[in-house]
């Protein structure tokens, strides 16, 4: 099991950068979820997120940092919040949720723009195993506010010589949003470090991808919200 969490974490890894089209789409609070939850709060970001609770959690590069007699590994443009891997019949997931704040402000400014950077990263990400295509181009809604946008992907193993194997086809899911709300900063209130926040899912059956619909953020101690809506996945 601890060999296909770190395999298929690797899956998920993100990458960075270019343009696209899309549509628009507001978001309601979470509705109850479908199935047993896990949840997982980052005081960093005031936020605390909860997933699908067959995902088991491995330790992140900063945690592993942070509980070694190294201390703190190097400030990185992408900080990996929470990795987890499942396995079931039809296959194995993962996911990653990583946050991009201004440590590298060239990265911020492209994570931004959440619809083309999800587009070009799933693809870069999706080519390391085969011939990448799209499932469907980037959709753009919101999440409490804060702008949103979703990429679909998928990749197909190269064909090999080996007669009787079957080709390896790998799905993956792009979803990222601003940490705060444009232009609605309190009068008065100091002022709140704007970062996008990631989340990477990556499955060996298509049909697992509608897993990433579980998954949801809560903002300090607001309601909490899907990470991505319901209408996104078409």
């Amino acid at each position: 099991m601890a060999m296909l969490l770190r395999t298929a974490v690797l899956l998920c890894l993100p990458l960075f950068a270019a343009p696209c089209l899309a549509q628009t789409s507001q978001q309601s609070p979470a509705k109850p979820p479908t199935t047993a939850l896990k949840l997982f709060r980052d005081p960093g970001l005031n936020m605390t997120f909860a997933y699908p609770a067959e995902f088991t959690p491995v330790m992140t590069g900063a945690a592993k940092a942070q509980a070694s007699d190294k201390g703190p590994a190097a400030p990185q443009c992408v900080r990996s919040i929470l990795s987890a891997g499942s396995e079931s019949k039809l296959g194995s997931s993962a996911f990653v949720i990583s946050a991009i704040d201004g440590t590298c402000p060239g990265a911020l400014k492209q994570a931004e723009q959440q619809g083309w950077f999800t587009k070009e990263q799933i693809l870069r990400q999706l080519k390391r195993y085969g011939t990448a295509s799209l499932l469907q181009e980037p959709f753009h809604y919101t999440i409490d506010g804060r702008p949103a946008a979703i990429t679909l992907g998928s990749a197909r193993q190269d064909d090999t010589a080996v007669i009787g194997v079957p080709v390896v086809t790998t799905y993956a899911a792009k979803a990222c949003f601003r940490s705060i709300v444009p232009d609605k900063q309190k009068a008065g209130a100091k002022a709140q470090a704007d970062e996008v926040i990631c989340l990477d899912f990556t499955t060996q059956h298509r049909d697992l991808l509608t897993g990433i619909l579980e998954f949801s953020v809560q903002f300090d101690d607001g309601m909490p919200h899907p990470i991505v809506t319901g209408n996104a996945l078409h």
